[in-house]
Parts: C-alpha cells; structure tokens; sequence
C-alpha cells in the first residue's frame, strides 16, 4: 500500500510548529506578493484577446497581474511521463537529462522530495550535470555566458537534521561524487542548491531550460516513479507538460520566487562528497539572477499557454482552476490523485450528514455547481494510502448531493488499478490543465502549500490527455462502489 508523506502535511506541519527538528522552517507571515516575469525582451506585437472561451477566461485573469503578457507564441512539445514502460521507453527523469546536457546557458530545476543515490531520480539528474559540466570545461568558448544550474527542493518537514537541509546534502554529495564544481570561475560555471525555507513548504515541480523551455509536472524525483522491477520503484504513475516560447520567462519568475523564499547550501570550494554534511551550512540566498540570454521571452508557436502559480499571499492558481470549472458547459475530466473534502469531513462516507455543503472546500463546490448547470463529470482517483478515506468521502458527498437534486447521471467517479500521482484537469476538450496541484484542502487558500501547473489550449496537447484519460478510464480503473446508504437518499431539492 502506497503512503504518501505529502498527504500527512497538517501533521507535519503541527509538528513543525511543535518539535525543535522540524524548527528550521519559517512562517510566512508576511510573504509579499510575487514580483512578476522581467524578460529583457519580449516577441512583437502585443498578445491578442484569446479566441477560445476558456483561454479567454484565463487570459483575462493573466491580465490583471502585473508584467507582460507571455501567453501567447507558444509551442506545445509533449508529456513527459512516468514510470517507464514499453508504451513509455524513456521516461520524465530521463528526457529532462537529455534537456539538461543540451542547456546552453541555464538550467533550473524545482521539486518537493529528493531521492539521492545511484539508480535514483537524483543521481539521474546528478550525472546529466556532470556531463554539462564536462560539455562546458572542455570547450568554454561554446559558452560564451558560461553555464548556471539552479537545484531548488521544496523545504520538506524535514526529521532528520534541525536545519532542515537533509535533502540539498544528499544532492549536493552526489554532484561532488561525481566531480562536479559548486563553482569553476575559469569557464563561468555555477551551481547553486537551494531549499524553500518556510511552512507550508512547496510542492511546485517545474524545470526551466535556458529561459525558453519549460515543464511543469506533478512527480517528484523519487524512486517510486521507477518501475516496480527496480529497487524502490513502485510504478508511479505522473506526467509533466513541456512547452516552449514566451510562457517559460513565466516559469522562471515562479523559480525566482520560491528562490527568494529559500536557503543556498553554501560548501567549501574543495568539499569532497563524504564531508559534505560536516563542512556544508544553509544560509541566506543572494537575489535571483540569470545568464543574459535565459532572459529573453522567444516566441516559438502559436498556443496559449498559462502559467498557474499559488502560494501563501498568492492565489492566481486557485483563481484560474475555479475560472475554468465555473466556465464549463459539457465537460470536466479529472485525472486527480487526490479529490476530498477538509480535514474535517475526510470519514464523512460513514455520516455524510455531518458535513454540509458549506463545509466543503472550494474545488468542490464548483464542481458541483458546474453539474448542477448540466455539466458531466468523470472523475479518476486512487483508493489507497492515507488518501483512500478524503477520496471515498469526497466522492460520496458528491453524489449524495445529487442524488438529492435528482441529477445522478452528471457524475461518474472510478478508482484507477494502478499507482497514480497524477493531477490533470480538462475541460469542454478545449484547454488541459497540468502540474503538482491536487483538488485536496492542503493545496489551496491561504494556508496552502506552494503550487505550480500549465494549461494551455494546443489541440494536441488536449487530444494527448483526452486518449490517456480514455485509457486508464476504459482498461485501467473501476467503479467506485456506492456507500450502503446511498440508495435511502431521496430527492428533496430542486435546482
């Protein structure tokens, strides 16, 4: 049975408030707003007014935040995937490898867990470095503004060390296991690991290659993501979505903000890998700063794409998800990994009358009132973990609401058979939604974790995610069963 620590962030987060090991996050009292994207140059002309009815919605909702509009110019360029399979023979880790040792002036990188060690996501990640690195020294004047590679981990609660830096060590002592510099000033090489400093940490998956392409995913750099045949792997199962164009200049200042928020894990120039515990400190991180030509916004296609960021003191992502629920007409596929109510209600499948509908969350809702408008929902979710009651009682809440208005045939709910992580939402076949936001209380309002997830409205991109959904809803899943309870509900509303 699958357990997934983020799933346990109010107990962490109690015990972050109450334990000294878990003291070396702060609070984000008052975090500030989130400075926006400042490419040094943008593509002419202006960003028109969307076309489509859904990107319009999210587009208007772009415009009133501050910055330029890098909404437009994009190009869709695939999900990564994982695990790896024969329908998926390389997989997410592997292809951002591939990106990374073909970087030509900046590479970042953001994820919440960490898995160090050889065979391990983080050693996948630890040798594409190296072999940049090696690209790099060996002929300089390929790059002319040098190479920085940015490592930021997401400030997990952290029970091992009381300065929270059990995860930046790890990765810091497999780069140096392998020869890499944290720093060579003779070919302008840097490399910098930083971890988010404060509670709620952040669960934002994102990479940026050279300010120009852009994922942003839902998988952590763990082991479970691997196939079951190898140690640890468990057959996660989770995508990114990869654009390019102007949108990434979007995905850096999500990078820079969470950069702004964290800890730089500073090392002697000639730490070796097994002194890296002793010898390294996390301390304060200077401002962002980037390589001249990761600056520019570089126009590469015709698609919308939008960059979807939350934090405490910044909700555009729970604005834009809500945007598009509530714009719906026909359709909402919910591929959700998690899908429940607050705390709260998480054993409300038991006495479902013990939680009302004005004590649900937000997302569900909305939900609720796009099928109460004549929308059909599917909903895909697992039935295992410490996520199979918030699951079990988010679906029966749902349709014991509309079994009372009579509206029961709107919404169909089905546990997947296999491991999933994945949080994808489409809507009307019109726009995909993509990223490390789930439809759980821990990931929106004010006390929510740090988020990130893409939408855009390329054809290809939403016709991809409409043929996994089909997939897995047609030869991967099975029907939620109905509670014994269901049945002596009766109709007593009318919308």
């Amino acid at each position: 049975m699958l357990f997934s620590l983020r799933r346990l962030v109010p107990v962490l987060v109690l015990l972050a408030f109450t334990l000294p090991v878990a003291g070396a996050a702060d609070l984000p009292l008052w975090p500030g707003s989130m400075q926006p994207p400042a490419p040094l140059s943008v593509p002419p002309p202006p960003c028109e007014a969307p076309t489509g009815r859904l990107a319009l919605r999210l587009w208007e909702l772009a415009r009133q935040e501050a910055g330029p509009d890098l909404t437009c110019g994009n190009a869709f360029l695939g999900f990564l995937r994982t695990p790896r399979s024969a329908d998926t023979p390389r997989d997410a880790f592997q292809i951002t490898a591939e990106q990374i040792r073909a970087a030509r002036s900046e590479v970042l990188l953001t994820t919440m867990e960490w898995r160090a060690g050889a065979g391990n996501p983080g050693m996948t990640f630890a040798q594409a470095v190296r072999d940049l690195y090696a690209k790099v020294a060996a002929d300089p004047a390929a790059y002319p503004q040098g190479m920085t590679v940015r490592l930021l981990l997401g400030g997990f609660p952290d029970v091992i060390r009381p300065d929270g830096a059990t995860q930046p060590l790890l990765a810091a002592r497999d780069l140096r296991s392998l020869g890499v510099p944290l720093r060579d000033d003779r070919v302008g090489w840097t490399l910098t690991v930083l971890n988010y400093r404060y509670l709620p940490h952040s669960h934002v998956k994102l990479h940026v290659i050279d300010g120009t392409d852009m994922t942003v995913a839902g998988y952590n750099y763990t082991d479970w993501h691997l196939p079951s045949s190898e140690p640890g792997g468990r057959d996660l199962r989770d995508l990114g979505l990869r654009v390019s164009g102007p949108v990434a200049q979007s995905g850096v200042a999500v990078f820079d903000d969470l950069w702004r928020h964290s800890l730089e894990l500073v090392c002697p120039a000639d730490v070796a890998a097994g002194d890296v515990a002793a010898r390294c400190t996390m301390q304060a991180a200077p401002p962002p700063s980037h390589p001249a030509p990761a600056r520019a916004a570089v126009a590469t296609g015709t698609a919308r794409a939008f960059m979807l960021y939350r934090r405490t003191g910044v909700d555009h992502a729970d604005l834009a998800h809500l945007a598009l629920l509530d714009g719906a007409l026909t359709q909402v596929d919910l591929m959700q990994a998690d899908f429940g109510p607050p705390l709260t209600c998480w054993y409300a499948y038991l006495n479902p009358s013990t939680c009302p509908v004005r004590e649900w969350t937000t997302y569900m809702t909305h939900v609720l009132a796009a099928m109460q408008r004549g929308v059909h929902v599917r909903l895909l979710l697992v039935s295992y973990g410490i996520g199979a009651a918030p699951n079990r009682s988010g679906v029966a809440l749902l349709r014991r609401e509309l079994r009372r208005r009579g509206l029961e045939d709107r919404f169909e709910a089905r546990y997947t058979t296999a491991n999933m992580h994945t949080k994808t939402l489409t809507v009307d076949n019109e726009i995909v939604v993509t990223g490390s936001m789930n439809f759980h209380f821990a990931s929106w309002g004010s006390l929510g974790l740090a988020e990130a997830a893409l939408a855009t409205d390329d054809p290809t991109a939403v016709a991809e995610q409409n043929a996994s959904f089909e997939e897995v809803w047609n030869t991967g899943s099975r029907p939620v069963p109905e509670e014994r309870w269901q049945p002596n509900v009766v109709q007593d509303l009318v919308d």
